[in-house]
């Protein structure tokens, strides 16, 4: 299947794709930040799963700490079987790293991160590819020059002519979509996730909200919405 420079990856929240230009283009660096429990795996999830099942896309899920039977069953939960999804890879890289753990410091994680990608994309074919996470591949890395390595790094990721998404955990409070604050920078897409308390008189109510904060070559919607979550619906709230 052929796509053009036009074609977009939707992320299949209803209500958000046709805010964006029907989803996000092709061949984009991705970046999904917000704090925990703002449903980023989920939200990245739903994406690719939709992509297969929907699309009929190829995707890999590339997971440095959860393990495949961990998150299989918390999106099983929400109505994706990934196990039915066919097209959909899911790498556990955690079983990996307890075999090798130790030469995990020593490794060129970033460099055979990019070879592995790239000999999968040739060998099965992939239009979209997640890691989960960004943190959790920094915590692998002596980061001598956090600037210069993840510019390469992110060129790399862009040189392999699919759509990347990378989930980054932020504080609740932090401004910042990346630990080295360069990440923003580098993506041309940036989803951003929050949680917000808000006062319901006699009570206080904890709700996800979503916007997106950056998208190159498209015109977007700057605002924020109430992200919903509901069995295996994913929604925003615009009125």
């Amino acid at each position: 299947m052929k796509h053009s420079d036009r074609d977009r990856i939707r992320t299949n929240v209803a209500g958000l794709d046709e805010r964006i230009g029907g989803g996000v283009p092709e061949g984009s660096v991705v970046l999904v930040a917000g704090p925990s429990g703002s449903m980023k795996s989920t939200l990245v999830f739903n994406m690719l799963y939709n992509a297969v099942t929907i699309d009929k896309r190829k995707a890999m899920y590339i997971s440095f700490e959860q393990s495949d039977d961990d998150l299989k069953a918390q999106m099983r939960q929400l109505g994706m079987d990934a196990d039915a999804a066919n097209g959909l890879n899911i790498v556990d890289l955690s079983d990996f790293r307890k075999e090798i753990k130790h030469e995990e410091d020593t490794m060129d994680w970033m460099g055979s991160f990019v070879t592995l990608s790239d000999r999968y994309k040739k060998e099965e074919g992939c239009d979209i590819m997640a890691i989960d996470s960004l943190d959790a591949l920094y915590s692998l890395l002596n980061m001598q020059n956090p600037r210069k390595q993840l510019f390469h790094f992110f060129r790399e990721l862009k040189g392999l002519g699919m759509t990347t998404v990378l989930i980054s955990e932020m504080p609740r409070e932090s401004e910042a979509f990346g630990r080295y604050g360069v990440e923003e920078f580098l993506s041309d897409v940036i989803f951003h996730l929050q949680i917000r308390s808000v006062d319901m008189g006699r009570s206080t109510s904890v709700r996800r909200y979503i916007g997106v904060a950056k998208m190159r070559r498209s015109h977007h919607d700057m605002d924020y919405y109430p992200f919903l979550v509901t069995g295996n619906k994913m929604e925003i709230i615009t009125e």
